[in-house]
Formats: C-alpha cells, structure tokens, sequence
C-alpha cells in the first residue's frame, strides 16, 4: 500500500473516531443535562405537595398545569392499588406508570429514579399522608430519541467528512507538497466543526486550483447546511409555543361561559343564548386553529387562500365582553364604531384579538383598566388597545418596529408566550396588508394600535 494511501486513510479514520467521540460526548452531555432539568421539575413539584399535605392534589393539579412536559401522577396507599391523578399524555400515548414496589417508592422519595414501563420514566415520590404517597413522572423517550439520532448524525456527519478529507489528501499528496499541507490542515480545521475557516486562494489552473475552490464550495454548503438546522429547529421551537398559546384563548372563553352558565347565577334569556353562541363559535375556533396548526406544521405557513367580510365592529364587541366576562372586577372601556368591516381571514382576525386580550389577562394585574377603541379612517380600520400594565421596556419600544420576531424572550418565558403571540400578531397584520405598532398608553401600561385597510 502506498504511502499517500496509508496517510489518507489514517486521516480518515481519525476524522470518524473523532466526530463520534465528540459526538458522543456532547449527545451524553445535552441528555444528562436534560434529565437533570426534568429531575428539577419533578422535585420542584414534589417539594410543593410536601410543603401542604393537606392540600396534595391540588398542589399536584396545579403544579403540573405551569410544566412544559407531559406529567402522570398517581396516588400509592399501603393497602390498596394506586389512583391516577392526572394522566399525562406522550405523544398519541397515555403514560403508564409500572407497578412500583414499597421500596421503589422508598428509593423515588430519596432521589429521582428511571423505571422501564410501556416506555421509559423518570419518577419522583413523597409522603402525602400517614399510609400514602404521590408518585409522578414523565417519559423519557423524547430525550432518548434524541440521544440516539444524535449518536447516528455524528456517525453519519464524520463518516462524510472523512470520505470527503481521504480523497482531498490523497488526491492532494500526489501533486505538490506545500500545496497540500496548507489544504490539509484547512480541512482538518474543517472536519472539526470550525466552518470560518477560510482555504487559500490557488492561482493554479490544475487539480490543485481545482481541489481548493471545492473545498472552499464545500465549506460554503456546510456552513448553509447549519444554518438551515438552526432555523429549523427555532420554528420548530415556535411552532410548539404558538400551538399552546393559541389553544389557551378559546379554552379560556369556554371554561368562563361554563362557569358562567352552572354557577347557579339566574340568567336571561338573552344571556344564555350570548353564552351558547359563544361556546359554539369557540368550539368551532378550536377545531380551525387545530387544523391550521397541523397545516402550518407540513406547509410552513398558514392557508392564505381564504378571504371574508369580517364585520370587526362585531368582532371587537364580543372579546370585550369575553373580557369582562373572564374578569369581571376589571374596569373596560370601550367605544366601537358600527359597521366597520374589513376583507381579510376571519379566523386570523380573530387571533388578532384573541391575542391582545389574553396578553392582557396574562401581564396585566386584574384591577388594571383597559380600554378598547375602533374606528374607521380614510378607509383604514384602527383598533387601538389600552392597559394600565406593566408595559415595556424602552428598548422594547424601539424594536417595534423590527417585525416582533421572538418580541421579549423574558416575558414569552415567564408569560408564556407573551412576545410569540405578538410575532404571530404582527404577521397576520402584515399578511393583511397592515401595521402594528406598539408605544405607551394613556392609562400607564401598553397601548397597541392595529391599522388594517378596508
């Protein structure tokens, strides 16, 4: 075997027991940090339900509510089998928990333990009780997933270079030797993750000229390639945020009008049949947003075919009355004008509102005034909303005009999903055709204005 042979191989071996030790090592890493984040949330959980006994499953359905992760819960009694308390949901899978022994439980108190069911679990358990316990948990098979694939990619990425590297250098080491050396230590820069580096500049017309400017092509490609995985998995990211975020507003007007219609209050008729309606078109809502989700989750962007009369006049006055209905303790405002109607997507319209409400429920306290106007000038519709919040940060005002691309992060994180619905806001404003701006209100807190033309 040839030397030049000898040394390209050696050089692509390398490359691949490299790639997938760093691989490897960095997949280990990212799991282990993900499953001490998940300990957190179950010992944070846990430490609630021992801090008020009394209170166990209520802490416990409250607790789990504000997780991001899919929680079972289940309480064990020394002389009986255990009773579900919340059901937790992976995937299109309910989570099961195993039969857990006496000293299992014992152990899950003590510490976080990974049981083997139907799927793999990480529990937590404490003492509610003289003869009870609480055990909770969640699946770990998203975590282990992605530990696999990324042992694959790393595989499957150093196996590229490599193939990649053993022909430049072989290729490389029968022409000339300084030529070679200064490609070869650029490649190599390369096959370690730098993918700055820049590959000398060759006035040369042969295979070397020529092996430079495909090493600098393939530099370009990698570099395009990661950027591609880094916008894919922040929509990926946002997609998640903007399915929670824009579920938890038709289902916050449901539970309301429920609560409304079996508190015992005596109604009118008028009342109730305002109520059932509003129930009715939230149901509806919901089944639209679902499906506008899933195809935002294939195409990449929301259905744009559709166009309706929307009479905004009416639209306006019935999120007001959802307002006040979900707080009533709250002092609205509001002065809409009549007939004020834009051609647009209804069901997008409708988050428009959706979102600026439940951004006030969310951020603002319940005493806080709000007001709410609309009005038609020039052919331009204008809604503007006021609060007596918190409002923004100055930096914050300022960027409003950049687009609200991930808006605030210490508010979406915090707020859940405060700047993500002001990015989904902004965009269907623009899609149809109008502006958004954001500035102080009158009343102290947050004044946005949506102009859409008519």
């Amino acid at each position: 075997m040839k030397l030049r042979t000898r040394l390209a191989a050696t050089l692509g071996v390398a490359l691949v027991v490299s790639g997938v030790l760093i691989g490897g090592a960095t997949a280990w890493l990212s799991r282990s940090n993900e499953i001490h984040r998940i300990d957190d949330l179950l010992g944070g959980i846990t430490a609630k339900i021992s801090a008020d006994p009394n209170n166990d499953v209520e802490t416990l359905l409250g607790a789990v509510g504000t997780t991001p992760i899919p929680i079972i819960g289940e309480i064990y009694f020394a002389d009986t089998d255990p009773f579900t308390v919340v059901e937790g949901v992976d995937g299109s899978k309910a989570l099961l928990l195993p039969k857990l022994s006496q000293a299992t439980v014992n152990r899950a108190i003590e510490q976080p333990l990974t049981v083997d069911g139907l799927t793999s679990l990480r529990i937590r358990a404490t003492a509610s009780g003289e003869g009870q316990w609480i055990v909770i948990g969640t699946s770990l098979r998203d975590v282990n997933k992605q530990f696999i694939d990324s042992l694959l990619q790393s595989l499957l990425v150093s196996a590229g270079i490599a193939l990649i590297a053993v022909f430049v250098t072989w290729f490389a080491l029968r022409r000339e030797l300084h030529p070679i050396t200064q490609i070869t230590e650029s490649a190599t820069a390369i096959a370690s993750g730098d993918l700055g580096v820049e590959l000398p500049v060759s006035a040369r017309t042969n295979e070397v000229g020529e092996l430079t400017s495909a090493l600098r092509a393939m530099t370009n490609e990698l570099q395009a390639a990661v950027t591609v995985t880094s916008l894919s998995e922040q929509r990926m990211r946002e997609f998640l945020g903007d399915a929670s975020h824009e579920l938890r507003t038709p289902l916050t007007v449901v539970r309301g009008y429920v609560d409304i219609l079996f508190s015992g209050q005596e109604l009118s008729d008028e009342q109730r049949e305002r109520a059932i309606r509003r129930l009715k078109s939230e149901s509806k809502r919901m089944d639209v947003i679902i499906n506008d989700l899933l195809l935002l989750a294939e195409l990449g962007e929301v259905n744009q075919d559709k166009v309706d009369v929307v009479d905004l006049s009416e639209m306006v006055t019935d999120h007001v009355r959802d307002l006040t209905a979900q707080q009533p303790q709250r002092r609205v405002s509001s002065t809409v004008a009549t007939d004020v109607q834009v051609q647009g997507n209804s069901e997008q319209i409708e988050r428009i509102l959706s979102n600026l409400m439940s951004n006030i429920v969310r951020h603002t306290n319940t005493d806080a005034d709000v007001g709410v106007s609309l009005v038609e000038q020039d052919g331009v519709a204008i809604l503007v909303v006021d609060d007596a919040g918190p409002g923004l940060s100055p930096e914050m005002y300022a960027r409003s005009s950049e687009g609200f691309q991930r808006f605030d992060r210490a508010h979406s994180q915090s707020g859940g999903g405060f700047g993500l619905g002001l990015s989904i806001l902004s965009s269907i404003v623009q899609r149809h055709g109008g502006v958004l701006t954001m500035s102080h209100s009158p009343l102290g807190g947050l004044r946005t204005s949506v102009t859409i033309p008519m």
